[in-house]
């Protein structure tokens, strides 16, 4: 900043002194003989060329100098969430959005027959056909109260989050139980407690966390959204269509970025608290008085982290590009979880369980479990003012020395061990200011055992503690003879690429690769669509419901590959309409054609999504 300053001082005084010299009368100059006449350096033109050019070089340096100064600041406060230079503090600010959102969904199921599990791939109705119709609502509220200019306090909190309209009748005509032949003469809705038609309760403080920005960055503590990258691994849930988000107990410190020669980088320590052992409230009280004690730290499960990051602020990206010049981003993300021991009683009952007494017991059966795993992603942006390339890479190592030690059967310890992978690389390209294309290929890594992975708790529709067999579309990745391994990688769930296949049937991009051409076009101000066909097939076809070899050379063989891979193809179109920012409406149409790996589905699966969304 010295620099700056002086320089800045000594263009000014340049500038006076030349000012000065255009408002003085040059002095007569002797009458010399032409040939004789010495060169001037205010008519001599490769003089004053040279001059030019040594000045202009001088005010591009210090344009560039600047330039930096200012960047390396708008990085610091976008890298923080500060808001630089704010003239009055606004003590409080509340945005957030109010969605409704309507499905038609034809024949999710794919086929009129159950899995060898005998489960469908897709809740069917109960009558039998092959359509569900549901509307949903939500409304979301993210308060900001700023007690300072230094210090805030965020939260997110969902009003009536994801409840079907319709549901929840009101007990003064429809109560439980009640012989009332006409119930839909009731004309209120009416949540109460211990209602049997919500799952849920009616408000949900989902995150409240506060920031304190000091000198030497920002310190964050509290239940907070967790984000990085594409979000295969980590992603916030901020997408006005989302249903899932990462929300993480967490302590960090986000110093601000700092000069290197790949650029500047910020580094964030992270410590999360992903698991508390067993609680015992407050001796002195009774349940939800006073302050709950930990009885055992030894099976709190944590996680140490850090981040490592060169990124550019949207208004950098926006000059940057407006100058003909690309962007590069890019960083580590690594994490470290552990824990040590498990209580199943806690697991399995909570604070009903013993820990709910007024003394501890110490006959209380426990375990050590021995568990940790290692999270690697890296990720990287380029931009240019026509291409986006972006992409992401995460590595998953880990150990549980005793995956037996959380159940409160009577079983063996036995390791389990974990090597999974995925990836995704998205690229796009603007044809003109209105149409733009893209190219997306993604891979999870899969494992052998029956069944994607994603619901690792199911058993069998008859007996939910058996393992189902080969040809179940879902089951755990583990357990069976000579299986001690769990390879299958998970995209987060709030990481979607299509409406029907993965997001509603499978659930989570795991075991398969997939790949998606797009398009985007904006056909009026406010009015753009998006098309995209999507290609998956299996990593591990012994995993997909055409798998049916009980074979025990080939099930429990680690190269297995009995079933068949092609999984779906589906193409996918959403209009939407957002005339301004506090308006956002869609519809989109899903249509699925079940592939040979998806146990030769016979049904062409459709869905079709209407919504309408209020930003505030």
């Amino acid at each position: 900043m010295i620099r700056i300053f002086v320089a800045l001082v000594a263009l000014l005084a340049l500038g006076k002194a030349r000012a000065e010299e255009a408002t003085v009368p040059a002095p007569v100059a002797p009458a010399f003989p032409q040939a004789a006449r010495p060169a001037s350096p205010e008519t001599d033109p490769a003089v004053q060329a040279a001059i030019d050019k040594a000045v202009e070089k001088a005010k591009e340096e210090l344009r560039d100098e600047i330039r930096a100064e200012l960047q390396g600041a708008q990085s610091a406060a976008e890298f923080m969430g500060t808001v630089a230079l704010q003239p009055k503090l606004q003590v409080f600010e509340l945005t957030g959005y109010f969605r409704l959102r309507g499905d038609i969904m034809h024949n999710l199921n794919l086929t009129p027959n159950t899995d060898s599990a005998g489960f469908y791939s897709f809740p069917k109705p109960l009558r039998g056909g092959n359509n569900l119709y549901e509307t949903d609502m939500r409304l979301r509220l993210e308060p900001t109260i700023n007690a300072s200019e230094t210090v805030r306090v965020k939260a997110q909190i969902d009003v009536l989050d994801n409840y079907v309209l319709g549901s929840n009748t009101s007990v003064l005509t429809n109560a439980p139980g009640s012989p009332y032949p006409v119930p839909f003469s009731s004309d209120s809705r009416v949540y109460y407690p211990n209602d049997p038609t919500a799952d849920r309760a009616p408000i949900v403080p989902k995150r409240v966390w506060a920031e304190l920005q000091t000198p030497v960055g920002l310190l964050s503590f509290g239940r907070m959204p967790s984000g990085w990258g594409l979000g295969i691994l980590t992603s916030p849930g901020d997408r006005l269509d989302s249903d899932y988000g990462d929300t993480v107990d967490r302590i960090q410190f986000a110093l601000p970025p700092i000069p290197t020669p790949i650029g500047d980088l910020g580094l964030i320590p992270i410590w999360d608290f992903d698991a508390t052992g067993p609680l015992m409230y407050d001796p002195h009280g009774e349940a939800s008085v006073g302050q709950p004690l930990d009885l055992d730290n030894g099976a709190d499960a944590r996680t140490l982290a850090l981040k490592l990051v060169r990124l550019d602020t949207e208004n950098e990206i926006h000059r940057k590009l407006d100058r003909g010049e690309n962007s590069m981003n890019f960083g580590l993300y690594w994490n470290w979880r552990q824990q040590v021991w498990v209580y199943p009683e806690w697991l399995d009952q909570g604070y009903a369980g013993t820990y709910s007494q007024a003394t501890a017991s110490n006959t209380t059966p426990w375990a050590r479990r021995d568990a940790w795993a290692q999270y690697v992603s890296l990720w990287a942006r380029w931009l240019s003012p026509k291409l986006r390339i972006e992409a992401e890479v995460v590595g998953v190592s880990g150990k549980a020395g005793n995956a037996n030690a959380g159940s409160t059967a009577p079983l063996a310890p036995e390791a389990i061990y974990m090597h999974q992978y995925g990836a995704a690389i998205q690229s796009e390209y603007k044809a003109t200011g209105h149409f733009s294309f893209g190219l997306e290929l993604g891979t999870a890594s899969g494992d052998g055992a029956p069944g994607f992975g994603n619901i690792p708790n199911r058993g069998t529709a008859v007996d939910p503690n058996l393992p189902p067999n080969y040809g179940a579309i879902e089951g755990p990745q583990w357990g069976r003879p000579g299986d001690n391994t769990i390879n299958n990688f998970r995209f987060n769930p709030d990481y979607t690429v299509d409406l029907i296949f993965y997001r509603h049937i499978i659930g989570q991009i795991t075991d398969s690769v997939y790949l998606r051409p797009s398009a985007h076009i904006d056909i009026f101000p406010g009015i753009h669509e998006d098309v995209s066909v999507l290609y998956a097939q299996a990593v591990c076809p012994s995993s997909t419901p055409s798998s049916t070899s009980q074979d025990p050379a080939i099930i429990n063989s680690p190269l297995s590959n009995h079933g068949k891979k092609p999984l779906a193809l589906e193409l996918d179109s959403t209009t939407t309409i957002s005339p301004t920012r506090a308006f956002t409406g869609w519809v989109s149409l899903g249509l699925l054609d079940p592939l040979a790996g998806m146990g030769g589905g016979t049904h062409v699966a459709f869905l079709m999504e209407v919504g309408l969304a209020a930003r505030f």
